[in-house]
């Protein structure tokens, strides 16, 4: 089966630790934006069906609009790209539609929720993933949420009423770790109504999983290159950035929430995810359990295993491969032309390169390696002392020739994988 992930980069202004490649509305005049976002939405439209001519696998497992900004792109032609994918796929068999969404201006939300509910109400799941980011006012502020804490308790109230029996929802948060000092120093969230809200909202169950990653900071997001003096004195944004804080209290902040929604009886079923039974995302089991999947947009990676022949000849590959990775083009000018495919990107997999990407996906979920043998080629030599040490500090839980990470073991996943790969 095949899934497909269609990234939407619209967005309204784009956040200072965002490194992805986005089209901020305001830096746009709004008629050039709007054009923008039809020819983008006929490009996406066009990649879909070319792909359905020269794929032979139709049969679809997961539909995921991706990046938080799709109602940017409209319901309608959220609608249109959902429908030519129904047209030119097989969706009988589909597991999960699935669309990310800022979680403002509230009754645009709302609408989107229930149109998209009621429309696909055929599929077995429709799920909404609300990058909330945060509770507390102060941070929203000054990451440019446009939104409130009081907001968003009023819109999680809103959301109650129309839930449907099929509906899946995820929140999204960013531990940015801001705390002060208590009336006896000790420190603690900020905001500690927010904090309250948050363990009562798990409590309740009413949200079906949680996403809660740590801060981190690439190249090209406004906020990785605050600290250079010289960016600071041509750009007065950085006036308007939240200071920098401690790795330390980031992964104090992620100890935090994370702790609060284990107890709440939900499941750690990736590092940074965490579902109730069965709600766990079908996108992202898709892609750490190595499933075939294509993304469509700019700059998307894609993967297939057992190539058929005209994939290969799309690519430009002759010989005989166990998997195909490619990227798409990273200029949106090119793709509103349908010139797809980066040609230069094109990657064909060895044995061993599926070895190590299928041990280093699979370690980082609650998938447990189950054959230590089949990667004993990719492994360090003295792999059983280095598991039995971690076994030793309830990092590793181990039975017979399987092995899985626990709980404080994924918190250190980096440093295990580490050790345990040869190759890395």
């Amino acid at each position: 089966m095949l899934s497909l992930y269609i990234h939407i980069p619209f967005c309204k202004t784009k956040c200072p630790y965002c490194s992805f490649q986005v089209c901020p509305s305001d830096q746009m005049k709004s008629g050039v934006f709007h054009n923008e976002i039809e020819n983008y939405t006929q490009s996406l439209i066009s990649e879909i069906k070319h792909y359905s001519q020269i794929l032979t696998d139709k049969e679809i497992k997961s539909i995921y609009f991706g990046w938080w900004t799709p109602q940017t792109l409209g319901l309608k032609n959220i609608e249109k790209i959902t429908d030519t994918i129904i047209k030119y796929f097989d969706t009988e068999n589909l597991w999960e539609f699935s669309i990310e969404m800022n979680p403002y201006p509230a009754d645009e939300v709302l609408n989107f929720v229930e149109k998209l509910s009621s429309k696909y109400d055929f599929f077995p799941r429709v799920r909404f993933s609300f990058g909330i980011q945060s509770f507390d006012n102060f941070v929203l502020s000054n990451v440019w949420r446009d939104t409130s804490f009081p907001a968003l308790v009023e819109l999680f109230r809103k959301l109650q009423k129309i839930k449907k029996a099929n509906n899946v929802f995820n929140l999204d948060f960013i531990a940015f770790g801001y705390f002060h000092k208590s009336r006896k120093w000790n420190p603690q969230l900020r905001n500690q109504d927010a904090l309250s809200f948050f363990q009562n909202l798990a409590n309740t169950q009413f949200v079906d999983s949680y996403s809660i990653y740590t801060l981190e900071l690439f190249p090209g997001s406004l906020r990785y290159y605050q600290n250079n003096s010289k960016a600071k004195e041509t750009n007065s944004s950085f006036s308007k950035i939240l200071p920098f804080v401690s790795d330390d209290s980031i992964y104090e902040e992620f100890a935090t929430l994370k702790d609060m929604v284990l107890d709440s009886w939900y499941k750690r079923y990736e590092l940074s995810n965490f579902s109730l039974w069965w709600k766990s995302s079908i996108h992202n089991r898709v892609y750490r359990e190595m499933w075939d999947y294509v993304w469509i947009w700019t700059s998307a990676s894609s993967f297939i295993k057992s190539p058929n022949s005209e994939l290969k000849k799309y690519l430009w590959i002759s010989k005989d491969s166990l998997a195909l990775r490619w990227t798409n083009t990273s200029q949106v000018a090119n793709y509103n032309k349908w010139e797809f495919l980066d040609r230069a990107s094109v990657q064909t997999l060895t044995e061993k390169d599926l070895l190590i990407e299928e041990f280093f996906l699979a370690l980082r979920t609650d998938i447990w390696v189950n054959d230590l043998q089949k990667f004993s080629s990719v492994l360090v030599k003295n792999i059983d002392q280095k598991i039995d040490s971690y076994i030793q500090q309830w990092f590793v839980q181990k039975t017979s020739n399987w092995i899985v990470l626990s709980d404080p073991g994924m918190d250190i996943y980096n440093d295990i994988i580490t050790e345990l790969l040869e190759e890395i």
